[in-house]
């Protein structure tokens, strides 16, 4: 992929002469950012553009130039393609729309262009796109008009589907003086996706810092692989995050484990920074560039008390922790004031002090101590303050990088002050006490994220080859578990399942029910029913034969043809009900849930999701990050469950759903978390469709 940005040569194709000709545009930035490398034109008329040739087509042009970049109309693109074969150009560039995103038509075309490209082995760019931007050495392929001035060289990288969101982004970045290093407009992904752009990226020098826009993610898995890897910050605004026309989820794990909380999760567990809106993204971007958060303790230093005040909230809110100052920093910071009616604390108001080499020092002092890992330092300057304000963010910069922290410098002034320091001054700039401090935590977060050790998932003993035979027949039959299966499979693999006895005769129910006691419940069993609940094939605390009789009779009643029976089982009394679950997403693979169970599940809305497999720590936080888990852990005099049995619960599950990829979901709900130990009493078992068409 090197050669695709630091090509020798380019040929654009689909250039005339006319003043609104777009691919025109493409030729105009490559000399304005100063492509040192050769450029050929191609265009239906010919003519001369800016002094050179406009071949007619590629037939007179060299061989082997590095990259083509086409927009032409959609029609003409595959035999353009098949000529780029033919001149054995390895890369092209598409820009051209109305494909796949367009009418089937245009997918035709999609599917056309990417086997003449495999045929010749050329990587295709887009289409549906604006092509590449390598701002290092000015190859710079847009078909939208760009200024050279204000884009300055730096180590920002970012990928985008959208073309608009890619020159927004790269507006907000010089507007905030942030250097770029390359730009993709990805377009409709037909070969090249952000996974291939990545692999790249993460070994390239010129980038330290990686963005991505994405409407839709197919590789999900694959992107938590790839941030794991390296050390390079990776941040991803994920847009198309509604429920649209998704189907009714079939089970309760479905329901609560939506396609965007599933992406928040697994971003996260994949140490990728997650922004939903510009601004944040920017934010991220501009906290990154400076040395990592690395703790809670936060000093506050601001030349307004009431600005002080509001950073202060704002830093709980992002769970900041304000460290009392020290009493010997205190006591000198009190000599520097003029008048002594302002008591120094935290957040540090500097009242009437105005003496910028003083805050330089204030300043310094903060960062030299130990327990401090952050500082928001806040300013505001008009008229004559302006230079010697320009002058202390230098300062700023300098120290900030010395003691390797950060320093959130918020900064009020006219807006023509403030867009000079973000032109002239390589630091970030805020305006606003939440955006420094969401910025502030985001760094925390993730360098938190980075230095915790990754420990490996456990492995289980579990009964294979058992759980294989109950699967492999409920494949031949092309159905899903019976409840009795699905239990079964859940015991297999080592998660303790109530005593259980199914029941095919109502003559049965007497023998079953001396083994088992009273109080039961009875279950339908039926690979029609999903919900049992909902038509009363549910029933609880059966206390008696002739209540289990009648019980029995208006099971069976629901489905005169079912041969299954119905399932009896004791009843378990003195548990907290939860639900463990798990689904396969399409992009992610086996996702697991965590919630409250019972009435909770549908009142509180509240569950935890993780990406399989999962290590004991990962478990633990899947429990704990719940607002309801304090239930678990007894209240109001009530003792706490076992959390280890949980935990274990939950790692077991993981591990089944890696080994067994043929299971499409499964929920067990509840399961019942005891004082000592955990019993499923329900659970259900989907297969895939691929193994039961």
């Amino acid at each position: 992929m090197h050669q695709l940005f630091y090509p020798r040569s380019v040929v654009v194709v689909g250039v005339s002469e006319r003043p609104d000709n777009l691919a025109r545009n493409i030729v105009e930035n490559l000399f304005e950012f100063q492509f040192n490398g050769e450029i050929h034109l191609v265009g239906k008329r010919g003519g001369i553009l800016f002094g050179r040739r406009i071949y007619t087509s590629l037939e007179p042009l060299p061989e082997g130039i590095d990259v083509a970049v086409i927009l032409t109309p959609a029609q003409t693109v595959p035999d353009l393609v098949e000529g780029c074969g033919r001149k054995k150009i390895p890369w092209v560039i598409i820009e051209t729309g109305g494909f796949g995103e367009y009418s089937e038509e245009g997918g035709q075309l999609e599917r056309k262009i990417l086997s003449i490209a495999q045929k010749w082995g050329i990587r295709i760019v887009g289409p549906n796109g604006i092509g590449v931007a390598n701002i290092h050495n000015g190859f710079v392929v847009p078909f939208v008009k760009m200024k050279r001035d204000p884009v300055t060289r730096g180590k920002l990288s970012i990928l985008s589907q959208s073309g608009g969101v890619l020159l927004t982004y790269a507006n907000l970045m010089v507007s905030a003086n942030v250097g770029l290093s390359k730009l993709v407009s990805m377009g409709n992904k037909l070969d090249l996706n952000e996974i291939d752009y990545l692999k790249y990226l993460i070994d390239d020098p010129e980038t330290d810092i990686i963005g991505l826009y994405l409407e839709s993610l197919e590789h999900g898995r694959e992107l938590m692989e790839i941030a794991r890897s390296t050390l390079k910050p990776i941040i991803v605004h994920k847009a198309n995050t509604g429920e649209g026309s998704r189907q009714i989820a079939r089970f309760h794990t479905a329901a609560l484990a939506n396609d965007d909380k599933v992406v928040e999760a697994a971003l996260r567990q994949g140490d990728i920074i997650r922004t939903k809106d510009f601004r944040s993204f920017v934010n991220a971007v501009k906290i990154l560039s400076l040395p990592p958060c690395k703790g809670r303790n936060l000093a506050i230093i601001s030349r307004s008390g009431g600005i002080g005040v509001v950073a202060a909230d704002s830093a709980e809110r992002h769970g900041f922790r304000l460290i009392p100052p020290d009493p010997k920093l205190l006591q000198q910071f009190h000599s520097l004031f003029r008048a002594k009616v302002i008591q120094p604390t935290n957040p540090l108001d500097l009242g009437d002090l105005f003496n910028f080499d003083l805050y330089t020092n204030i300043l310094e002092q903060g960062l030299q101590f130990p327990v401090v890992h952050a500082i928001l330092f806040m300013h505001g300057a008009t008229g004559e303050e302006k230079e010697p304000s320009r002058r202390f963010i230098q300062e700023v910069k300098g120290l900030s990088s010395r003691y390797q922290k950060p320093v959130a410098f918020l900064y009020n002034t006219d807006e023509e002050e403030l867009a000079y320091i973000k032109r002239s001054i390589d630091f970030p700039i805020f305006t606003e006490p939440e955006d420094a401090l969401a910025a502030l935590a985001i760094s925390r977060d993730y360098y938190r994220r980075l230095t915790t050790s990754k420990e490996k998932p456990p492995i289980f003993s579990m009964d294979r080859n058992r759980i294989s035979g109950i699967l492999n027949q409920a494949t031949r039959e092309k159905r899903d578990l019976l409840l009795p299966e699905a239990l079964e499979v859940i015991q297999s693999c080592g998660i303790p399942v109530v005593e259980s006895y199914s029941v095919h005769r109502k003559e049965d129910l007497e023998e079953t029910l001396s083994k088992l006691g009273f109080p039961v419940a009875m279950k339908i069993v039926s690979s029609e029913i999903s919900h049992k609940s909902d038509v009363g094939g549910v029933v609880l605390h059966i206390d008696s034969l002739k209540r289990a009789q009648e019980v029995y009779e208006k099971m069976i009643a629901l489905r005169p043809e079912n041969r299954s029976g119905v399932l009896i089982q004791k009843m378990v009394l003195d548990g907290k009900e939860v639900i463990i679950g798990a689904k396969r997403d399409p992009s992610f693979g086996p996702v697991l849930l965590f919630g409250l169970g019972g009435i909770y599940v549908e009142v509180l809305r509240e569950s935890s999701l993780r990406v399989a497999p999962i290590n004991r720590s990962e478990a633990e936080e899947m429990i704990s990050e719940l607002k309801g888990s304090a239930i678990l852990k007894g209240v109001r005099g009530e003792a706490p469950r076992d959390m280890e049995a949980l935990i274990e619960a939950l790692l077991r599950l993981s591990q089944l759903m890696i080994e067994f990829p043929e299971i499409e979901g499964i929920d067990i709900n509840p399961l019942m978390a005891l004082e000592k130990g955990v019993t499923a009493v329900d659970a259900r078992i989907i297969l895939s469709k691929e193994i039961r068409a």
